[in-house]
C-alpha cells in the first residue's frame, strides 16, 4: 500500500498539475480553479476507496478528468478549443505556430487530451492508460494515430 500523505502535502505536490490539466479539458480559468477544489472535496470525501495500486497523482488526475468530462457534459468528440499558453513551451515562427494551432484545433477532445497528457504534461504511458483507464498498448496505438492525423493536418 502505499505511504499516506495529508491532504495539505497533496494540494502542495498536485494543485498545479490538476489545474493545468482542468484548464487543457475546460478552457476556462475560474472553471479550472473551481475543478481544483472541487477534485481535492472528492478526494477527501473518497480517500478511504484509494486502494493504492496506482500514485496519488495519478487518482487526483483520473478525479479530475471524471469531473472535468461530467461538468462538459459528455462533449468529449467535440472539437476542442485550444489555449494559447499551450504553446509556450515550443516557440515555432509564426507561421508554424498558426499551423501547428489549426491542426491541434482539428483534433476532437479525446484526441487533444492524449497530445496534452504526453507531449505538454510529460506522463508516462503507463500514467496515461491509468488516467485515462485504457491499456498501454492502447495508449500507444492512439497516440500513434493522432500523430499520424497531425503530420496530415501540417502537409
Amino acid at each position: 500500500m502505499k505511504e499516506e500523505k495529508t491532504v495539505k502535502e497533496l494540494f502542495s505536490s498536485y494543485s498545479d498539475d490538476i489545474l493545468n490539466y482542468s484548464m487543457s479539458l475546460l478552457k476556462d480559468s475560474d472553471d479550472a480553479k473551481d475543478a481544483v477544489q472541487e477534485v481535492f472535496i472528492r478526494f477527501i470525501n473518497s480517500q478511504s476507496s484509494f486502494r493504492g495500486d496506482c500514485s496519488y497523482k495519478t487518482w487526483l488526475l483520473v478525479i479530475t478528468r471524471n469531473y472535468c468530462y461530467k461538468k462538459l457534459n459528455g462533449k468529449a468528440n467535440q472539437p476542442v478549443l485550444i489555449d494559447e499558453n499551450f504553446f509556450h513551451t515550443y516557440e515555432p515562427k509564426l507561421e508554424e505556430k498558426i499551423t501547428l494551432h489549426d491542426a491541434l484545433k482539428k483534433l476532437k477532445h479525446e484526441e487533444f487530451e492524449l497530445i496534452y497528457l504526453r507531449e505538454y504534461a510529460c506522463h508516462s504511458y503507463q500514467e496515461i492508460a491509468e488516467i485515462l483507464g485504457i491499456s498501454v498498448d492502447n495508449v500507444k496505438v492512439k497516440l500513434f494515430r493522432v500523430r499520424e492525423q497531425l503530420r496530415k493536418y501540417l502537409k
